[in-house]
């Protein structure tokens, strides 16, 4: 593959892994943007996808002053399947597992099923990126869920699908499969130890590549990194509040109002938790 395109070792780039960056990289008006979505979709679904349609890129209006709005990335391919991708960068109080799975059954619902067998219902994946281990059980950084038993599997059209960036560390061997390479793009892009492996990266997949050119170009915007700043403030205020509420035996109150069903208006005012913490329960 011809590519002239590298990344300088003293270029300071935009974190990928933060929900805002890793969003905007995918839902660019260009045919790069929309290469490197196929990139992502075959890295995870195993196959190439004839063509990938992102449903919501439009960031939402508020988002310049929520602090932990939910950034994700709904996309529907030429086949009718949906893919739902998430970058999750630290545990936020919720269920991610039970989360992953409303998600789901959610683009489940919405799919079309008139003048159609169930034989040719969609598939759905929701993913989630995450930079934090989910599963004890298993080191393994690839988790994906369909719906079986001990021996045998229903269906794979519903998949769940948990990538845990931090338990792939094998970045010295000599071939990665198209998912660590992503991986190695998401995690070391702002790594100058790690520029070469990142280049090498690049180098060898189209996809990644125009990933690359993106996150270039955008690292140069002052905005950007002003709403990337603003990401990771919100998110560190979002977590020294539950930290904080935890200590206070807070969230313990909560749980046990929202039990009760009292209002949520009336949980923030005793608590003094944000809404959005109280709704997280």
């Amino acid at each position: 593959m011809e590519n002239t395109f590298f990344i300088p070792k003293d270029q300071n780039l935009l974190d990928p892994t933060l929900d805002s960056t890793f969003k905007t990289l995918f839902t660019k008006s260009s045919q790069g943007s929309k290469h490197a979505l196929k990139s992502l979709v075959r890295a995870i679904t195993g196959f190439e996808p004839a063509d990938v349609q992102v449903i919501n890129n439009e960031l939402p209006k508020e988002y310049f002053y929520a602090k932990d709005i939910r950034l994700d990335l709904q996309c529907k391919m030429a086949d009718g399947s949906r893919i739902d991708i998430e970058m999750q960068t630290c545990p936020d109080g919720d269920n991610l597992a039970l989360r992953s799975l409303y998600y789901a059954c959610r683009m489940v619902s919405g799919l079309d099923t008139k003048g159609e067998t169930y034989q040719e219902l969609s598939k759905v994946y929701q993913v989630m990126f995450t930079d934090f281990r989910m599963f004890k059980e298993s080191d393994d950084y690839l988790q994906r869920f369909t719906l079986k038993n001990n021996t045998l599997e229903l269906c794979d059209n519903l998949q769940i699908i948990f990538i845990q960036m931090p338990l792939f560390k094998d970045m010295g061997k000599e071939n990665f499969t198209d998912m660590e390479k992503w991986i190695i793009f998401l995690k070391e892009s702002t790594n100058k130890d790690k520029r070469d492996l990142l280049n090498s990266i690049i180098e060898s997949d189209e996809g990644i590549r125009e990933a690359g050119e993106i996150l270039m170009t955008i690292s140069a915007e002052e905005r950007e990194w002003a709403l990337q700043e603003m990401r990771f403030k919100g998110k560190r205020d979002y977590e020294s509040g539950l930290l904080a509420a935890k200590r206070e035996g807070k969230i313990e109150d909560a749980r046990g109002m929202k039990a009760e069903d009292i209002p949520l208006e009336t949980i923030v005012k005793i608590t003094g938790l944000s809404a959005e913490q109280v709704a997280a329960l």
